[in-house]
């Protein structure tokens, strides 16, 4: 979907921006049974990702809840909401579960082997939810932003939406390198 408004195209940046930073944990998790040594580039990316991981969807989540589906509810689009509510509810412990993953390797310079297997587990999950979660509201979301809202309720939008989230599309562009 190509945004018709500044408010999806940036939700539609952010999604990409998320998409990069999954892809990155993605090839980092792929086949890796054991745990990987823990350099100083590894651990950096790892506390890159956690940061990022915390920042995106706590940020991008709520920004949605208390802006974006209100408008949606006030014109009695309950179902989007409701579904799109509960992959939230979903989604978040795992990419806080998945960052703390990382934040421990980090602090013991290492992986324990157990860590190591939920966080291949949880970041696999993880990557797998929220891709899907992405596409709904690529495909569903931003097409009713553009028919919910004018002008005016679009700039305010996008000015909120840029205030909340300064600095993060920086960082996950780090991360996907």
């Amino acid at each position: 979907m190509i945004p018709t408004t500044r408010i999806g195209t940036l939700l539609h940046a952010d999604h990409m921006a998320t998409i990069q930073t999954l892809e990155a944990l993605e090839r980092r998790i792929a086949g890796a049974r054991k745990p990987p040594a823990l350099d100083a580039a590894l651990s950096g990316w790892l506390g890159d990702l956690a940061a990022t991981l915390r920042a995106e969807v706590e940020t991008h989540f709520g920004f949605e809840e208390a802006h974006i589906f209100p408008l949606f509810l006030a014109q009695g689009q309950t179902g989007i909401v409701e579904i799109l509510s509960q992959e939230h509810e979903t989604i978040l412990p795992l990419a806080r579960r998945v960052a703390a993953l990382a934040e421990r390797a980090v602090a013991d310079g290492r992986f324990a082997e157990s860590d190591w297997g939920e966080f291949r587990m949880k970041g696999g999950e993880l990557i797998e939810r929220e891709l899907f979660h992405i596409q709904k509201e690529e495909m569903g979301l931003l097409a009713g932003v553009a028919m919910l809202v004018d002008a005016g309720q679009d700039a305010a939008l996008a000015e909120a939406f840029a205030a909340t989230t300064a600095g993060q599309r920086d960082d996950a562009a780090a991360l996907s390198r």
